[in-house]
């Protein structure tokens, strides 16, 4: 009995030792690859470390020996920039600025793009190719030919340092509309022809049918948007003028800058205050980016 019982659990054993064996193989010819990786990110992360040591740090002694370590961790930098807002530099006001027009311009862009995808997309009407073709070709017009246009419109219009001109150029894109444009056409045109024989109107159809099937590239396009609205620069910079108004990327310009010199802790530490909001962003919008993302990749 006892040999019957060595005979069977012998050939459990052989397969262990050999999957281990295929294992440590496979380990050591990823090796290279894994230190080559390990480099590189290290590389890519000193300066986002340099500049929360930098933030953290008293005084500016690790700024020329880009040193990781702060010479004392104190949280002094952080007060510093918020303690000056309500006279000089209101920061908390820069950020909520930036989050509240980034908020609405993503939404915005969703609908908006969504709408127009649909219509370019499923709806049978005369031109619907020359315009999509029209809209896709605008993604070849850099921003910076649009500046100037677009700023004596808003100064004609008396919409300069308000809200509206913050919003308003960033509502819709043509990089939306094209990608929601691809992923309508990937949907079954059986779902739309049950609801148009069940009595749907084309809003209905969009709302109950399409937004719900597009919640992921919708999602990835929203978070896109947002990102790009939170980060931009110039476009705040031109349209706003009182400190009130402007957004976090021009106040860290601002404090870079100084009145006599730059006090780099505190940009540090603004810097590091700044990124906080994309990174909430990124971190509840993730799973759905990366379904947009393969989404993207599939249909590229």
């Amino acid at each position: 009995m006892a040999n019957a019982q060595i005979s069977l659990s012998s050939p459990s054993a052989a397969l262990v030792a050999s999957s281990r064996r295929r294992m440590r193989r496979r380990l050591i010819r990823k090796l290279p690859n894994l230190v080559v990786l390990a480099i590189a990110g290290v590389i890519m992360l000193f300066p986002l470390l340099w500049v929360l040591s930098t933030a953290l740090g008293k005084g500016t002694g690790g700024l020329a020996s880009g040193s990781l370590l702060p010479d004392g961790v104190t949280l002094a930098n952080f007060r510093t920039i918020f303690n000056v807002s309500a006279s000089q530099d209101p920061v908390l006001r820069w950020l909520l600025n930036s989050v509240g027009v980034s908020l609405v311009a993503a939404v915005l862009v969703a609908l908006i793009d969504s709408l127009a995808a649909f219509s370019l997309a499923r709806l049978s009407f005369r031109g619907s190719k020359v315009i999509f073709y029209i809209v896709v070709s605008s993604l070849m017009v850099p921003f910076i030919a649009l500046l100037l246009p677009l700023f004596l419109w808003f100064q004609y219009l008396g919409l300069l340092n308000t809200y509206g001109a913050l919003v308003l150029p960033y509502t819709a894109n043509a990089f939306g509309v094209f990608l929601l444009y691809q992923f309508f056409l990937a949907i079954p045109t059986e779902l739309q022809d049950a609801a148009v024989a069940d009595g749907a109107t084309r809003f209905q159809i969009w709302w109950k049918i399409f937004v719900p099937l597009s919640i992921g590239i919708t999602v990835t396009l929203g978070l896109l948007t947002f990102m790009g609205v939170y980060n931009d620069f110039f476009w705040p910079l031109v349209a706003t003028s009182s400190p009130t108004m402007r957004t976090i990327t021009v106040g860290i310009e601002i404090v870079a800058i100084g009145q006599y010199q730059t006090n780099y802790t505190a940009l540090m530490a603004l810097t590091v205050v700044s990124v906080i909001p994309m990174l909430v962003a990124f971190i509840f919008a993730q799973r759905r980016l990366v379904e947009g993302i393969a989404f993207a990749g599939i249909q590229g």
